[in-house]
């Protein structure tokens, strides 16, 4: 595994917003991680929130950059970090893992994480990436939050979150490592062998709940569905979204 520096933090607003901060002050190298207890105003797409019990869960930024990656490329960053994630709750939960496009990982058909990732792009070229990963570990019980799961809650074991970090990290390497030889087609092969819905699902388009599934994710990061009704079409993250 490589050398880096790990922040750790008891608390802060979210970390993504955290390595924003020591970017400027320039006190982080590319490859550093801040890890933090608790987040008081952690973040997902959309402005929408990320709650988590202090000291339950693994929260981390990790701050790389990506020499040679243009920013038509840039979509691979959520591909390798969607695999990294479920192969980390993989090797605690065997089955029934999947990854629901665009950036969440499921267990047992609930969320188990959340991944935002902020990429910094100068002109054509990919200069560096913030990636947010959020893993529920240890929690079990999600005030007002339907739909989410932990690993302690389908293993029914207490886990070490330092230990969970250490995996992920481990296997985030990894398929970064196959992100710079810009092996683009066994992650994609890989990315949509996992994908959430590709026997069945509902849609929401335009506020409406649609039956169909899921075909694949393209390089460009929107996604072919299969609607029944109407064939197969093409759609950006913005346009629909996937029901549980």
């Amino acid at each position: 595994m490589r050398h880096y520096k790990l922040i750790k933090l008891n608390a802060t607003k979210s970390t993504n917003d955290k390595v924003k901060m020591l970017i400027k002050s320039k006190k982080i190298s590319p490859g550093d991680i801040v890890w933090a207890d608790y987040q008081y105003k952690g973040r997902g797409r959309y402005k929408n929130t990320w709650n988590s019990s202090k000291g339950k869960n693994l929260l981390i930024s990790v701050y790389r950059e990506f020499k040679g990656l243009n920013f038509k490329q840039s979509n691979y960053i959520n591909f390798v970090i969607s695999l990294s994630v479920i192969k980390t709750i993989e090797q605690y939960i065997s089955d029934d893992n999947f990854i629901k496009w665009p950036n969440d990982i499921l267990s047992g058909q609930k969320k188990i994480s959340g991944i935002l990732i902020e990429n910094n792009i100068k002109g054509k070229e990919l200069r560096n990436s913030i990636i947010g990963i959020g893993i529920n570990v240890n929690q079990t019980r999600f005030r007002n939050i339907p739909n989410a799961t932990s690993i302690k809650l389908i293993s029914n074991n207490e886990i070490e979150i330092e230990q969970v970090l250490k995996k992920l990290i481990k296997n985030i390497d990894e398929h970064i490592n196959i992100l710079i030889v810009k092996d683009f087609d066994q992650i994609m092969n890989l990315y949509n062998s996992k994908l959430y819905g590709r026997d069945s699902c509902r849609f929401l388009i335009n506020n409406e709940i649609f039956q169909g599934k899921v075909i694949n994710v393209n390089p460009s990061g929107s996604i072919n569905v299969e609607i029944n009704g109407w064939g197969i079409k093409e759609y950006e993250s913005n346009r629909i979204k996937i029901l549980l």
